[in-house]
């Protein structure tokens, strides 16, 4: 049986706070944030997303693997000014991008989905798109 991550967290929160909104202080923050756990919760599929945030278009996912996208990678890191310790390779600058550029985006429970195979080979392969899988973080 499959268990579905919305439902379990919103309805914690629905049924023993009173509400999908809890407000809480990260840790050296100042100001309390809320974040919101109503369904259903966002979802954003990797690649797209931050083709759109960066503006360029991304080597085919089955391509990820090779120099010349992982130079691509490297060069995007290098243009924003996220930093990415050695081995530099496709999957570690990949998620050096998501961490800088998607994750920082999330304050509220959120999906990204879509994951590059390079990432994760042990994930389910996508059904419909190769090189990428149907995992979600």
């Amino acid at each position: 049986q499959c268990v579905n991550p919305t439902f379990i967290s919103s309805g914690i929160n629905a049924e023993y706070g009173g509400s999908y909104k809890v407000e809480f202080t990260p840790m050296g923050a100042e100001e309390p944030i809320i974040m919101d756990f109503t369904p259903p919760f966002k979802r954003i599929p990797m690649i797209p997303t931050l083709e759109e945030l960066l503006e360029v278009k991304f080597p085919p996912a089955t391509d990820l693997q090779s120099e010349s996208s992982r130079q691509f990678l490297s060069d995007l890191c290098t243009k924003h000014n996220i930093e990415c310790s050695a081995p530099r390779t496709s999957a570690r600058l990949l998620d050096k991008l998501v961490g800088d550029l998607l994750e920082v985006q999330c304050n509220n429970p959120t999906f990204i989905t879509e994951h590059p195979q390079i990432m994760c080979p042990l994930a389910k392969y996508h059904r419909t798109t190769p090189g990428l899988t149907e995992r979600f973080e």
